[in-house]
This record gives C-alpha cells, structure tokens and sequence, in this order.
C-alpha cells in the first residue's frame, strides 16, 4: 500500500461515507486501490468503489471482518460465475435437440 497522508484518507472516507478504519483494512489487504486524480486529490481506481461497497454489505449482514468478507464475497461471485455457466449448458443442451 502506498503512503497516503492521514487527513486525505480520512477526507476520501468521509466522501465515500465509509469508517476509515474498514477502509485502511480494505487498503492494506488490497482490495481497494486509491490513484490520485488531476487534481492532486486522492480517489479509488475504477471497479474499487464497487468492491468496496459490496465487501461493505457483506462484512454489515454478517458482522464479520475485512478478511472473512472477502474471501465471502469471492466465493459468492464465483457462485454466480458457476450460475451462468451452467445457464449457458443448459441452454446449448435444449438448442440442439
């Protein structure tokens, strides 16, 4: 995780609207990414914010920490991986007959 300064993190978390101490979690176990933008100001990369949030629901639904949410929200994206590959068998298996 790259330094940031303290009072940006906090002014970032305040933005987003997130508990900085979730957020540094999230930071250190790099799941989130921050780039800073033109204007000098520090912001998550692209697909960061949306994990962010998800891992933020999952980790509140169940009360669990960043790491066992984590590894919760992979395995419930790989379920749905599985969903749609097995959609996608399904219907080759109903088009050719």
């Amino acid at each position: 995780m790259a330094k940031y300064a303290p009072e940006d993190i906090q002014k970032l978390c305040r933005r987003l609207e997130v508990d900085s101490g979730f957020f540094v979690d999230c930071l250190e176990a790099s799941i989130v990414e921050i780039q800073e933008t033109e204007e000098g100001q520090i912001d998550l990369t692209n697909g960061s914010l949306l994990q962010l949030r998800r891992l933020q629901r999952i980790c509140h639904t169940f009360h669990v920490e960043v790491f066992m949410g984590w590894h919760l929200l992979a395995l419930t994206q790989r379920i749905a991986e599985l969903e749609d590959q097995l959609h996608l068998l399904t219907a080759r298996g109903e088009n050719s007959k």
